[in-house]
């Protein structure tokens, strides 16, 4: 058996680089991938780290975990049936199975020196179902696109997905809780959309980026700004939690239209997770969307935005650091001097 190096969370707070999780064998229908990065998620991946996301699913409460799920690696290996997936193309998201090995399990694993992606199309040719598909959320990127800019990738799907999702389109009335790299991703998207943004934020400088990159059209520091008296009695179509504390969702109720819409899309920690509706104004709906939803089947959208010039995922990412460096990307993100981190497993 061969073993390669990952980062695992062996418990809470105890995050490691390991070199004992052993190396993925390809399966007939699988393709072999090499990761060169790895977005650092700022929701999902540090609530793994500190242990307040609760059972998320795919076993990420069962420590030691290996963990990412913002991987970008190239194509070094197939399956002898795959016909689809070729050697030297670009993809995201890498897998390991559930039974990593060695006693760890996974967190879809993309922080890990390898992973795996499976020839779908030819498993349908071949008289499989979709119900036997490995992997399910996986995609091509082009070659054009650096393995650092496309870390963030994914999370630009998310966004991109989310403002189709919770219904924004031209003339749409937008008020955002959060402006880290999510909800400035979320401003984009709903203002390509035709949506008209107000974001809220504590941090001055993430609110300026986003008036910048995002073309933001108000912004409300919360940490000096009386966000009632700053809005003076303006309604919302949709007002959308990216932050994931349920007292946002009551104060972004407070917010919307009768008949509006309250969006949860930040992660909810695992000792706030139930949501009062008698907190919500009434003749409003709330639409959970904690986890992403439609990601995959808007990624060449996505892509194309990109392409255009449109969308440039450089913006939404601050520090690159060698994979070695985990324990500094985990600082850098709580202490909020990062926007994102990419981890780089070629430096």
């Amino acid at each position: 058996m061969e073993y390669m190096k990952a980062i695992a969370v062996m418990g809470p707070n105890d995050i490691r680089v390991v070199d004992n999780v052993p190396k993925p064998v390809l399966g007939d229908y699988e393709a072999l991938v090499k990761v060169h990065a790895c977005g650092f998620c700022n929701g999902t991946d540090m609530q793994i780290i500190t242990g307040t996301g609760g059972d998320l699913g795919n076993g990420v409460s069962i420590y030691p975990t290996v963990l990412g799920h913002e991987g970008a690696g190239e194509i070094v290996a197939v399956g002898k049936k795959v016909r689809h997936i070729h050697v030297g193309e670009r993809w995201i998201h890498p897998n390991l199975y559930p039974d990593v090995g060695n006693g760890y399990t996974k967190t879809h694993g993309s922080m890990a020196e390898y992973g795996m992606v499976s020839d779908n199309q030819a498993m349908l040719e071949d008289g499989f179902t979709e119900k036997d598909f490995p992997w399910v959320k996986q995609h091509k990127f082009p070659n054009t696109m650096s393995y650092i800019d496309a870390g963030v990738l994914l999370s630009l799907a998310e966004s991109h997905s989310a403002a189709k999702n919770f219904g924004v389109t031209d003339g749409t009335e937008v008020l955002i809780y959060g402006s880290g790299p999510m909800g400035m991703a979320l401003s984009l998207f709903c203002g390509l959309r035709g949506g008209h943004v107000t974001q809220i934020d504590k941090i001055q400088e993430r609110l300026e980026m986003s008036k910048r990159i995002a073309k933001t059209e108000h912004t409300i520091n919360s940490s000096v700004e009386d966000v009632d008296a700053v809005l003076n009695g303006k309604k919302f179509d949709v007002a959308i939690d990216i932050v994931g504390f349920t007292d946002i969702i009551y104060e972004a109720s407070r917010h919307v239209k009768p008949g509006g819409k309250v969006g949860s899309m930040g992660v909810l920690r695992s000792n706030d997770l139930l949501v009062d509706t008698s907190r919500l104004q009434d003749n409003t709906s709330l639409h959970m969307l904690n986890f992403p939803y439609g990601e995959y089947a808007i990624m060449d959208e996505t892509i194309a935005l990109i392409e255009a010039g449109k969308v440039n995922p450089k913006d939404f990412y601050s520090h690159v650091l060698p994979y070695e460096k985990i324990d500094e990307a985990v600082k850098l993100t709580l202490s909020k001097q990062a926007l994102k981190v990419i981890l780089n497993f070629d430096a």
